[in-house]
């Protein structure tokens, strides 16, 4: 990944550490959060080109990063492992599992997730037929510290 002067055209930083395919980056402010096909997901500053946090350790992603999203306090993951994961962007500490599909590792895939202030949407299928094409979403309004599957809507 390269951070460039878009007034110059100076290369002002090369952030290395990815070891295959970046699959997405978001930034914010000086901030940038990258995920990839390594299954790693990394948190840059991109005015020093310091590498912050590496999300990893044992309860990392087992497959390619397909979607990130990350605020002030938290970095959400999803997967080609069928998961989508929660981490604190300060210290790199895995929080929990979001969502596991029963068919994540055999073929269950989390594409693309999308979040607003109470509900988490994430787009799930497979390549090989193991899990149904549909949207899940969750609501995290519900009053309690559990997560509610709120609706699932398939493509058939």
């Amino acid at each position: 990944i390269r951070v460039w002067d878009a007034v110059t055209g100076t290369c002002l930083h090369v952030l290395s550490g990815h070891r295959s395919l970046t699959s997405g980056m978001e930034l914010r402010d000086n901030i940038l959060v990258s995920g990839n096909a390594d299954s790693l997901v990394k948190i840059w500053d991109i005015t020093t080109g310091a590498c912050l946090q590496t999300l990893d350790g044992p309860s990392k992603h087992q497959s390619a990063v397909t979607c990130l999203l990350f605020n002030s306090k938290y970095v959400m993951t999803s997967s080609d492992d069928g998961t989508v994961k929660l981490w604190d962007i300060k210290t790199g500490e895995f929080i929990r599992d979001i969502v596991k599909l029963d068919s994540g590792g055999s073929g269950g895939v989390v594409w693309r997730i999308q979040l607003d202030k109470t509900r988490l949407v994430c787009a799930v299928g497979s390549r090989n037929g193991t899990e149904e094409t549909k949207l899940i979403v969750f609501d995290f309004s519900v009053g309690n510290e559990k997560t509610k599957q709120v609706a699932s809507c398939s493509a058939n």
